[in-house]
């Protein structure tokens, strides 16, 4: 890579109050190249699209050049800097994005060639220079919006081109021979013919030939320039992310051993601690573990459909590690490994299992090689040498700078499908990366389509490769259509051999509240020596069962209530609490709504579920007998309940889900064996897709095709929101109060950036005492000037009860909140 230009050469401009604009340029344009040419792709013309990014490296930030934009960079004076940024002619994007694509344009006429990425570079580099300070917005939409304010638009860079004075347009030709030259992109250019081409020429090819283009791709049904387009925008976005932000700091990529889990499984005794389950993990873990040693480097879509309980986190660890080896060796790729699941509640849990992984080895916490990215993790990132301040922490954690990350299905998904500036930058870390999807039963039926199409072209072009992990296959992929291939190759043995549960369906009458309380009362009553787990469908409905259960004497008892409506911090500690394992024996009642489902590793004796769909029933019967550890058989009951309107799975599921979940129990003889499972999976998968409507997958493959950035991500919902909520901070102990003082404290700071900086300090200690609710329930606590609620510990009794969280009203009125 070449060094930055030396101080000898006379520059002058700025991008930057501390940077000139020439090194800026050429620093982005080299990592911006660096960041396709590390990747190993399987295209046509790679070679142009690693000088694509170049170029558009090296020309993102040209329209700072302009008088306007050195005049406000160099006022020092804050009110006038406020007053200059406003003004249009200070505004650098289009502009910049102006000279990009006649450079683009030119540097293609050079390069003789024709069709496919030829076609595509021209606009997609106009579009990602232009929105690389903001969001994309629909291509057609720019379009038509430029040629309908064509007259303006022309007149502020007619404006801004005028006021770059002589020595100014020597120093851009300088700029541009000297990073063409750098960069080895043979192209002459004369700079007045450049600006000639802008002001008169780029109109009518944007306005027209670009326009014809969108449209036919939008026709053509064609997702791959969707792809392109991501993968050049993330690569200019984290290239001037971190020029601006991190310049400085090189990180190495590290190496991991592919032995990492094999090690740790010795050092616990995982192969001599015998007992049926635990051979049966340890059957499991080779098996996948052979198949991944002989396994088929061109198969990119891969499974590991095993039963709940049986070691599926350290399986694909260590699977993953191991194809990561063998994709060095025979591929020279070195994948990271990105490791997505769908609820909160489960990421701290696999995340710490990573660390004793790593640590285990003699690994120091070294962010370089494991970090957890989410919306409530600590922003902080160290090394074993370094640990750097929250805002360079930041853009370090959200570019993932990691060799395992572990991280949502929420930032996956929306880094895929998403016009945000801030979720794209890592778009290009997915490529030749090995992705995981924990639990993928979790994503939405109706986005299968979308998802399948996206992912098979992620793996054909972008050499990534995907796992799913679940014992619940959906049917994204079809097996038997050889799309997806299973790394457990006695999968039928596996799920057929086991017996630890039996499922009772009492589907024939719906119950009300009271009638489930008198039942279950006789229940706990004649089972006092059973765990018990009991999972409702809404909050208002587990709040109501809880405090009735509380009101039980039921000696030698623990009880525990979890929700979203109980603060992170508490419901935390619940969960730690009911996975201790302490020296006399005391019964455990947990009463929950459904954030325990999937991958929360408690284990019950008994499981009360209210009625939901069939994937919801088997991740929640996977914490019941979950380890085989008792001489009888775990008890897992489905009951139907209802409130005075209707029941309570109206209020929250899918009609669709719901009746081919009855429709796979009503002809079911009770009790159902667990080695039935999988049977009634692959029955209820296969009716959900031949049922299912594909009208949102259509239509986001559509706005994929048409590049119709903002229409895909506004109309991509992981997660459904019914209605309005609310962020409310509960002041609950004396640590909550310094933090909610520290907050109230950081509002009164004027500069913006040294705002978020002090709130990202305390943001993961802030989010521990933070719920949402229901707008209904919690606007009138928001504190003015905000738009957080805030409960202090004086007002605790009237709006926040010790046990069950957050004081609603009704039940029912709740909804899903995982």
């Amino acid at each position: 890579m070449a060094e930055v230009v030396s101080e000898s050469y006379s520059f002058k401009l700025k991008s930057h109050p501390d940077k000139r604009l020439v090194d800026h340029l050429q620093r982005v344009g080299e990592l911006s190249r660096k960041t396709i040419a590390d990747r190993s792709l399987n295209i046509d013309d790679a070679d142009l699209l690693e000088d694509a990014a170049y170029l558009i490296g090296i020309t993102h930030d040209l329209g700072k050049a302009t008088g306007f934009f050195q005049k406000y960079i160099d006022e020092k004076d804050e009110a006038k800097k406020k007053s200059l940024k406003s003004r249009d002619t200070t505004h650098h994007g289009l502009l910049s994005a102006f000279f990009t694509y006649a450079v683009i344009k030119e540097y293609l006429r050079n390069a003789r060639r024709n069709g496919g990425l030829v076609d595509y570079l021209p606009i997609l580099s106009f579009l990602a220079v232009k929105r690389h300070h903001g969001n994309l917005l629909n291509a057609m939409d720019e379009i038509k919006d430029f040629d309908a304010d064509k007259e303006k638009i022309l007149k502020v860079a007619e404006e801004q081109i005028n006021s770059i004075d002589s020595i100014g347009r020597a120093e851009i030709g300088e700029i541009l021979a000297l990073l063409l030259h750098k960069g080895n992109i043979n192209l002459e250019f004369d700079l007045s013919n450049i600006i000639n081409y802008i002001l008169k020429e780029s109109p009518k090819e944007i306005g027209r030939k670009e326009k014809r283009f969108v449209r036919r791709l939008s026709e053509k049904s064609n997702i791959y320039p969707y792809f392109i387009s991501q993968f050049l925008y993330s690569a200019l976005l984290d290239a001037d992310k971190t020029n601006a932000g991190l310049d400085g700091i090189h990180l190495e990529r590290l190496d991991l051993s592919s032995k990492l889990v094999d090690e740790y499984r010795d050092a616990k005794g995982f192969s001599s601690n015998k007992s049926n389950i635990n051979d049966l993990r340890n059957q499991i873990y080779e098996d996948a573990i052979e198949s991944i040693k002989a396994w088929n480097l061109d198969e990119r879509i891969l499974s590991l459909n095993v039963p709940t309980g049986t070691g599926k986190t350290l399986a694909a660890l260590s699977l993953s590690l191991k194809l990561r080896e063998r994709l060095e060796n025979e591929r020279e790729i070195k994948p990271r490994i990105i490791y997505s699941l769908p609820f909160l509640s489960i990421i701290d849990q696999n995340y710490k299992v990573f660390e004793e992984v790593l640590a285990n080895e003699g690994k120091l916490k070294d962010s370089r090689l494991l970090l957890k990215h989410h919306h409530l993790a600590d922003v902080e990132y160290k090394t074993a040498e370094n640990e750097y301040d929250v805002d360079k922490s930041l853009l370090l954690l959200e570019g993932w700078n990691s060799e395992i990350i572990v991280t949502t299905f929420w930032q996956l998904f929306n880094t895929l499908f998403s016009n945000r500036n801030k979720q794209l930058r890592k778009f290009n870390k997915l490529v030749n990366s090995i992705i995981i999807l924990d639990e993928v039963q979790a994503v939405p039926h109706q986005y299968w389509q979308l998802i399948h199409d996206s992912l098979n072209l992620l793996c054909e072009k972008f050499n990534s490769y995907v796992v799913f992990i679940t014992a619940t296959q959906p049917l994204i992929f079809d097996e038997a259509e050889g799309e997806i291939k299973e790394l457990a190759q006695r999968k039928e043995e596996y799920f057929r051999g086991l017996d630890r549960i039996q499922l009772f369906p009492r589907i024939d009458k719906t119950l009300n509240i009271d009638e489930f309380k008198a039942l279950l009362e006789n229940n706990l009553r004649e089972n006092l020596r059973k765990d018990c787990l009991i999972v409702l469908n809404t909050i208002g409905s587990a709040q109501d069962v809880y405090r009735f259960v509380q009101k039980l004497e039921l000696e030698n008892t623990d009880k525990f209530f979890l929700s979203t409506n109980v603060i992170p911090k508490m419901r935390l500690e619940r969960i730690d609490k009911i996975r201790e394992k302490s020296a006399q024996r005391i019964r455990k009642v947990i009463v929950s709504t459904q954030l325990i489902e999937a991958g929360v590793d408690i284990d019950a004796d008994i499981v009360y579920r209210d009625f939901a769909p069939l994937d919801s029933i088997n991740q929640v019967a996977g914490r019941c007998n979950r380890n085989s550890a008792k001489d009888e058989k775990g008890t897992v009951l489905i009951f139907i309940l209802k409130d005075d309107r209707k029941e309570f799975y109206k209020y929250i599921y899918d009609p669709f889900l719901i009746s081919k979940t009855l429709d796979i129990f009503k002809p079911t003889k009770e009790p159902i064996k667990e080695s039935e499972f999988l049977d009634l999976n692959n029955q209820y998968f296969k009716s959900v897709k031949r049922g299912m409507g594909d009208k949102d997958s259509k239509d986001n493959l559509g706005y994929i095709a048409g590049l119709a950035f903002k229409d895909l991500s506004q109309n991509f919902k992981l997660i459904e929101e019914d209605y309005p909520k609310v962020d409310v901070f509960i002041e609950l102990d004396d640590e909550a109060a310094k933090i909610w003082k520290q907050y109230q404290d950081l509002q009164s700071e004027k500069n913006h950036l040294e705002r978020t900086k002090k709130y990202l300090k305390i943001k993961k200690k802030f989010s521990e005492y933070l719920i949402s609710v229901p707008e209904n329930f919690g606007h009138s606590l928001i504190v003015d000037g905000s738009n957080i609620g805030y409960v202090s510990f004086n007002e605790l009794p009237n709006y926040y009860d010790m046990e069950t969280g957050f004081k609603r009203e009704k039940a029912g009125e709740g909804s899903l909140i995982f």
